[in-house]
């Protein structure tokens, strides 16, 4: 058996669960599937660039730092992402990581969060490399009610929904990890029903 894309992209807001979705489905396609997987991220490059003048200036290392540092420094990370993707219609975080994809594996990306351009992160997962786009949201409980995380930021604001309505396979998910496994196994019962050759 063989997985037909082997590019998939996650996307959903900031502390959605993108990359704990990527873990479980990575080693459930590893199990399943005996495929390798790798593990790639637009974010990579981008914290490596700003990481001398984030230590410089605040101390701290985009590429280790705790979740509350990160979010002191994000408005650097974006100011900086969205400049260079405006500098090039959108492809300069593709560039980043197009030459990573590794044809012999399942190639994971956690941080889908651009549909601006016309041949953005959305375009180049979905059309040039044939892959598959997921969504995630996160809801906690609260007096019996769901309550979804919120966009951290002006950028996934405007996003988020573009990316729910172009994704291939679209999910909310609870907070309480007891519970997620359920999700990722849904997922892939749908990818062996849809993308496995037999």
């Amino acid at each position: 058996m063989k997985l037909k894309p082997n590019v998939i992209g996650i996307s959903g807001v900031a502390g959605s669960g993108k990359d704990t979705f990527a873990d479980l489905i990575g080693c459930k396609l590893l199990e399943r599937l005996d495929a390798k997987v790798k593990f790639l991220s637009f974010a990579e490059r981008l914290k490596r660039e700003v990481k001398d003048i984030s230590l410089e200036l605040y101390d701290i290392d985009p590429t280790s730092c705790s979740r509350e540092e990160k979010t002191l420094i994000r408005p650097l990370l974006l100011a900086h992402g969205a400049i260079m993707r405006d500098k090039t219609k959108g492809r300069y975080w593709i560039d980043s990581i197009k030459n990573k994809i590794d044809s012999k594996k399942i190639n994971i990306i956690t941080d889908v969060r651009f549909s601006e351009y016309s041949c953005d992160e959305v375009f180049w997962i979905k059309t040039e490399m044939n892959g598959i786009l997921i969504h995630i949201s996160r809801f906690f409980e609260e007096n019996g009610q769901r309550v979804y995380i919120q966009p951290a930021n002006e950028y996934e604001k405007r996003n988020d929904e573009t990316l729910k309505s172009k994704a291939d396979y679209s999910f909310a998910w609870p907070t309480d990890k007891t519970k997620q496994n359920k999700y990722s196994s849904d997922f892939m019962k749908w990818i062996f029903k849809n993308h496995v050759e037999h």
